[in-house]
């Protein structure tokens, strides 16, 4: 080997010295340039960048699809209630519907009584601010002349007493005295005996049961129609009670 070889040996092998530690810098340096986006702790999520393509939430890409998909689909047709609702919208020129108020033939026989016995008083345009309905039926219901039949009387007096009588029935289980009209149809009469709860002291009353622990804290009892009750279980009188 000469020494020119290896003097060339040699300078080839201090400049690829050089060469790999600037390699090596510039690589780091690459590294340690590149942008790191900030982390954010916030609960919030992000907004999407102008221009983005993707849908920045899960609502965005349920209202994409749905357009695409009615886009897609061809017109349905709609239901029926769907057709008449929007007809009677239409007819009612986008009011509410408002249907009208019916009197019952008693109540149109006492607006005919009180405009003839007293005309100026009661005038239409009070009757109907009264009645709540609009002028034109009050003059339809004082120009009618219609009565209903004896046999249509009574079957509508029937309907009324019968309605009456089931009213007053539960009011009588709840402890209420009944009118006297009621009282003479039967209602709230004695059964098996026993006289009606209005009758007694029992609704004025609580069933009550002293503990075996002590006697001053009262127990309440939740029968309170039992027959035969215990020495301990009595009804004590409010006012005793409250003295």
């Amino acid at each position: 080997m000469n020494c020119h070889s290896c003097a060339g040996k040699t300078l080839s092998l201090f400049i690829r010295s050089f060469t790999k530690i600037e390699a090596g810098y510039l690589s780091r340096s690459t590294v340690v340039q590149i942008p790191q986006t900030p982390r954010s702790f916030s609960s919030t999520a992000r907004r999407p960048e102008q221009g983005s393509r993707f849908p920045s939430s899960t609502g965005d890409r349920f209202r994409e699809n749905t357009m695409l998909t009615e886009a897609s689909d061809e017109p349905k047709e709609r239901p029926h209630w769907q057709i008449q609702k929007a007809a009677l919208k239409e007819k009612l020129n986008g009011e509410a519907w408002n249907p009208r108020k019916k009197l019952s033939p008693d109540t149109q026989e006492g607006i005919r009584h009180l405009h003839q016995t007293h005309p100026d008083k009661f005038t239409t345009a009070v009757l109907s601010d009264h009645f709540k309905v609009s002028p034109e039926s009050i003059r339809r219901i004082l120009k009618s002349k219609w009565k209903p039949s004896d046999e249509e009387l009574e079957n509508r007096l029937a309907r009324w007493d019968k309605r009456g009588e089931k009213i007053w029935s539960n009011m009588v289980e709840l402890g209420l005295k009944p009118p006297k009209k009621w009282r003479e149809m039967g209602v709230g009469s004695m059964k098996n005996g026993q006289a009606p709860r209005w009758k007694s002291n029992a609704r004025n009353t609580v069933p009550m049961n002293d503990s075996a622990s002590e006697d001053i804290i009262p127990i309440v009892s939740g029968n309170a129609e039992e027959e035969s009750r215990p020495l301990k279980l009595q009804q004590v009188p409010l006012f005793e009670r409250i003295l």
